[in-house]
């Protein structure tokens, strides 16, 4: 999961945009910023963007409705919200949210077509792709048992328990509080209002005006602007994304991808790196298994004086059973031959010029260019677990000869 930065626009004609970032435990690490979009967009980075839209330009509404969703859905909502709606459907785009458990109605959220290509053409121009954009009417937060108030300058948003958010003039405060239904007859309201100082020196006298009118009214100053109240909201319960149908997101993949791509490579390379290792591994094993292969042989035509060596260790334990009836000391000969074999194959310029074989004990006659190697050839027989020894050797003219006694596992 990763950080979100919320950036909240602001109403037509105000004059600068405000952020805030949420890291990825949905903490809050700093304070909002406000300023052009640009400003914003250079904090943006790899962070998920959500907007927050102006709310008086969005109509919330929860319509009961026949049909419990899909494409029926989307065709049915226009008609339902018509009457509610100063434009004509065809110029509104609407957003469905998702039917809650306990509540009848289905959460809508409809928006002129023209303010959302407003909204994300200036996104766009500062090069903004944000993921959601919800209206900030919308984000504000949910009591059970308390009318909540947010008190902005000229704007009031409410929201009363159970009830879908509103937006009203709060030019005069007292007024707007009546028209928002904040005194039922039957029952005095709970109330807490949320304000910054600024509007709480503005409007105190209209709210300890309400206060006699009902069963309580808690004020909370918000000493860093609505913002992070809003944007908390946001983070524990996303309202109804505007960013859907036509406007939804078409490239979070793509995003997605950016952010991962130098990890991706390095994983390819790794693996390249790795298959790469394990096809140099089996070329040695397979030139190893060849020079083993000729070593066995040049043993088996010197021993069986056949020059067809084709298929040489069948052959040569056939020809060992028929010999001794297919005795244990055939396959002590396989054994020594096998591992005078491997030797042979690590140790280059040592050849046989003789052998014989009697007892389970193989003499063999071997030329090397000098001791070293002959000592060489007798140590990797020895450890194959046979007992090897370098019986002679002797100085010629193109290196040495030396004789090589060896006996099978458990010979003395």
């Amino acid at each position: 999961m990763t950080d979100t930065l919320i950036i909240r626009l602001p109403e037509s004609g105000a004059a600068a945009a405000s952020w805030l970032i949420f890291d990825a435990a949905a903490q809050r690490p700093g304070y909002p910023q406000s300023g052009s979009l640009s400003l914003a967009a250079a904090v943006a980075g790899t962070r998920r963007v959500v907007v927050l839209v102006p709310g008086v330009e969005v109509l919330l509404a929860e319509p009961e409705l026949p049909v419990r969703g899909g494409a029926r859905l989307a065709q049915v909502v226009p008609f339902a919200l018509e009457e509610q709606l100063a434009s004509d459907v065809e110029s509104m785009h609407f957003a469905i949210g998702r039917r809650e458990a306990e509540r009848h109605g289905v959460p809508v959220a409809a928006v002129p077509r023209e303010r959302m290509e407003h909204w994300l053409g200036v996104l766009r121009e500062a090069q903004l792709n944000p993921e959601a954009l919800f209206a900030d009417s919308a984000a504000l937060p949910v009591n059970p048992s308390q009318s909540v108030l947010l008190i902005e300058g000229d704007r009031l948003h409410i929201r009363h328990p159970g009830s879908i958010p509103m937006v009203l003039e709060a030019q005069p405060l007292g007024e707007a509080l009546e028209l928002a239904d904040l005194y039922p007859a039957e029952t005095p309201r709970s109330v807490v209002a949320y304000l910054t100082q600024e509007d709480w020196n503005r409007h105190q006298p209209a709210l300890d005006a309400a206060r006699e009118r009902l069963e309580n009214l808690k004020v909370q100053l918000l000493p860093h602007g609505a913002l992070p109240l809003l944007a908390s909201e946001v983070i524990a319960n996303p309202p109804v994304n505007l960013l859907q149908g036509p406007y939804a997101p078409r490239t979070p993949a793509g995003e997605r991808w950016r952010s991962w791509r130098i990890a991706a490579i390095l994983l390819a390379a790794l693996i390249g790196l790795s298959l790469l290792g394990k096809a140099i591994d089996i070329w040695r094993l397979g030139k190893q298994e060849r020079a083993l292969d000729a070593a066995i042989e040049q043993v088996f035509r010197e021993s069986m004086g056949e020059q067809n060596a084709v298929d040489a260790r069948r052959r040569m334990q056939a020809r060992l059973a028929l010999i001794r009836g297919g005795s244990a000391e055939g396959e002590g000969l396989l054994e020594v031959l096998d591992a005078m074999g491997n030797a042979f194959a690590q140790v280059p310029g040592v050849s046989v010029d003789a052998l014989s074989f009697r007892g389970d004990v193989l003499d063999l006659k071997v030329a090397g260019k000098d001791v070293s190697s002959l000592e060489r050839l007798r140590t990797l027989v020895a450890e194959r677990g046979m007992q090897a020894e370098l019986q002679s050797s002797s100085v010629r003219e193109e290196g040495v000869e030396g004789r090589i006694q060896i006996k099978g596992r458990g010979k003395s």
